[in-house]
C-alpha cells in the first residue's frame, strides 16, 4: 500500500496485490491513519488483484472511521471482483463513477442478491 499526499487535504492510498487475511491488518492501520490525517481520502483499487472478507472489513472499517472523522473516503478504480463482492454485501461504500479524483461518485450502495 501506499500514500500519497494530493493537497488541499486529499490523500490517494493505493492498494496493490492481494487484501486479504494475510494483509489486512497493515491494510487497517495505513487506512485508518489516513482518514484520521486527511479530510479526503481515494482508494485506489486498479492494482487490487484479490480482496476476500477480510480484507472487505478492512474497507469497511475506514469508512466507519471516516464517518466518525466527517472524512469522505471515496473507492476509485474498483476491479470487478471487488465490484463483484461489494454488490453481494450491504455496504454504504462511495464508488467514483470515473478514474479522477473530483468526478461524481454512485450513491451508497447497500448490496443485495
Amino acid at each position: 500500500m501506499s500514500v500519497r499526499w494530493e493537497g488541499q487535504g486529499r490523500a490517494v492510498v493505493g492498494i496493490a496485490g492481494e487484501l486479504d487475511i494475510a494483509t489486512a491488518s497493515h491494510a487497517r492501520q495505513i487506512l485508518l491513519d489516513a482518514v484520521r490525517a486527511y479530510r479526503q481520502v481515494i482508494v485506489d483499487c486498479a492494482r487490487l488483484d484479490f480482496c476476500d472478507c477480510a480484507g472487505l472489513s478492512v474497507l469497511i472499517a475506514a469508512h466507519n472511521a471516516a464517518h466518525a472523522h466527517s472524512t469522505l473516503l471515496l473507492l476509485r478504480r474498483v476491479p470487478s471482483q471487488l465490484g463483484r463482492l461489494l454488490h453481494r454485501v450491504p455496504h454504504r461504500l462511495h464508488i467514483a463513477q470515473s478514474g479522477l479524483p473530483g468526478a461524481p461518485m454512485s450513491t451508497s450502495c447497500r448490496g443485495g442478491s
